[in-house]
């Protein structure tokens, strides 16, 4: 040990104290390599950084006496440490990585086992003199190789080359293996990231899966948010030349949208799935349309009938048959129609259906038939359902209220927009807040604490009649609110939803500004989102080429 043994011994146990606090591990091993060298006075230090795939390369080198640190060296060729066993002779750090021995040599031009080639080149090109080696493998406790360390040249008291002593090796290795525990940290520390950003995605794929029509919703949404997160920071005036974010922002919004709609695995799949007003697990306008027809036979025989009985001219009979049958097909087509939830419902189509509803068609079978336990639960009269009777066309039956969702026919086709009802609705909604609630039994670290906030508020609207707290924007934050922007284009851009069809790029445009102008998106956000293209650098890459339209970015703002 040099003279300042206990300048060493204060600097080491410094470093020691730094190992959980250095971000940066390469700059943590190179000033151990430094205090190391320094340690032992050896002239030329180097570590070799072993890969888990088992490449060995050279991280850290630094020759004092020819003032060449890492930057100034390319002294060692990357190797894959397997392809070792065919070399019959190995360098030193060669046989440290592959047979995990310690080489100390005093004159490593004599050892004969050693391949030299590339030392001897090196001195000769840099007029160097290299004699005294000491490298040894780090392993961590699992016997892992981590990597190499090599020294070279120990220089004496009085400056001259000697061999690394047993003592000197010994303090090495105690030194060194603080480089171990930093790359057994990070090695850790990467492993449960890998670990818990594997665990996020396959949570969000198995949501995607959950339903067919939301394909790839959780692994979109954070590709524009990025996208938008990206144009925001590079902002340089306006309400947001301010907003800046670093490392643990951009991983926590990154966990966020990954994670955003976690709790949707709490809403049944039909709801999720549903393309029209009377879909269950299967659409049930079938049953209405077979009601239709009933009604037609009805009126057909109806009509054999009176021609039987010579009840009144036949072209008369004709004519009141053929009007019938007209005004079946006409208003089984709106009820059809309305059933698909394109378009709006008036006061008047309500009045409509109210009407085509009260008529009537015989049952001639037990309705309680094929019942489930829970639906004869439900019927409180079970012998009126046994025995034929008249029936309406439309129907809000007791078997059909099954909590929590109504399932009767008037009551969803009187849905005036969309095709969920307000129990659906409200089902849906939930999932935000079982989101929330997931995500805050969650033990984040302190750096993603934000990650629940993020993802909970991409429902919330800027005015405040948004779910499920009814924040404002002056109680959201950016993310938050790129979020909510990321969600709401990526849902009207997609073209695999069963109750809408693919619209066009201008389409989704126009409605987006229009939910700025109601105070559903933060105006600031979409003014970037739309000036520096945000939406045409995902569309160009995710969307159907079909959907994109000419553009003018003028009309958007």
């Amino acid at each position: 040990m040099p003279d300042n043994a206990n300048i060493i011994l204060s600097e080491l146990l410094n470093l020691n104290n730094r190992l959980i606090q250095e971000p940066d591990p390469v700059l943590f091993i190179e000033k151990v390599m430094q205090l190391a060298a320094r340690a032992a006075d050896a002239d030329g230090s180097f570590f070799f950084r072993v890969t888990p795939d088992k490449y060995m390369n050279l991280q850290y080198s630094n020759i004092q006496s020819l003032n060449a640190a890492s930057s100034g060296l390319n002294f060692f060729d990357g190797v894959f440490i397997p392809d070792l066993k065919h070399k019959a002779l190995r360098r030193p750090a060669e046989i440290c990585a592959f047979s995990h021995d310690i080489v100390n040599v005093a004159n490593i031009f004599q050892s004969a086992d050693i391949d030299t080639s590339f030392i001897s080149k090196f001195d000769e090109e840099n007029n160097y003199a290299t004699v005294s080696v000491l490298a040894f493998p780090l392993l961590d406790r699992k016997k892992n190789l981590m990597g190499v360390v090599q020294f070279m040249n120990a220089r004496g008291d009085n400056g001259k080359i000697i061999s690394f002593t047993e003592e000197t090796q010994k303090m090495l290795i105690s030194v060194c293996q603080l480089i171990t525990a930093a790359l057994e940290r990070q090695r850790l520390a990467e492993s449960y990231t890998q670990l818990l950003e594997s665990f996020i995605e396959v949570l969000a794929r198995a949501i995607d899966a959950k339903s067919p029509y939301t394909g790839s919703h959780c692994q979109k949404v954070p590709i524009i948010t990025r996208m938008l997160a990206t144009a925001a920071v590079e902002e340089t005036e306006g309400p947001l030349q301010s907003f800046e974010m670093n490392d643990d922002d951009w991983y926590a919004l990154h966990i966020a949208s990954w994670l955003h709609d976690c709790g949707k695995v709490t809403t049944p799949e039909y709801i999720v799935d549903k393309a029209t007003k009377l879909e269950t697990i299967h659409n049930r306008i079938h049953e209405i349309r077979n009601r239709f027809e009933i009604l037609r036979r009805d009126a057909h025989i109806e009509y054999l009938q009176k021609r039987l009985h010579d009840t009144d001219s036949k072209e008369n009979l004709q004519a009141e048959f053929v009007a019938t049958v007209k005004k079946l097909e006409e208003d089984f087509a709106f009820i059809a129609q309305c059933n698909t939830g394109d378009t709006p419902l008036t006061e008047k189509d309500l009045a409509r259906i109210d009407e085509i509803s009260s008529r009537q068609f015989v049952r001639y079978f037990n309705r309680m038939l094929g019942l489930s336990w829970n639906e004869r639960q439900n019927i409180k009269d079970p012998e009126t359902y046994s025995q034929p009777a008249a029936e309406y066309l439309l129907q809000d039956l007791p078997d059909q209220l099954l909590a929590p969702f109504n399932q009767g026919e008037l009551h969803n086709l009187k849905i005036t927009r969309g095709t969920i009802n307000k129990e659906e609705r409200q089902k849906i909604n939930e999932h935000i807040v079982a989101t929330i609630d997931m995500l805050k039994a969650l033990p984040f670290p302190k750096e993603l604490a934000n990650v629940v906030e993020y993802a909970g508020s991409h429902h919330e609207w800027v005015n405040g009649k948004g779910y499920p707290n009814g924040l404002t924007g002056e109680q959201m934050s950016i993310p938050a609110k790129i979020m909510a922007i990321a969600d709401v284009f990526e849902a009207l851009t997609a073209k695999d939803r069963p109750y809408k069809e693919p619209k066009k790029l201008s389409e989704v445009l126009s409605i987006m500004r229009e939910m700025k102008n109601i105070g559903h998106l933060d105006p600031d956000l979409y003014e970037v989102f739309i000036r520096r293209g945000v939406y045409m650098e995902y569309a160009e890459q995710y969307i159907d080429k079909k959907q994109i339209d000419e553009i003018n970015p003028e009309e958007y703002l």
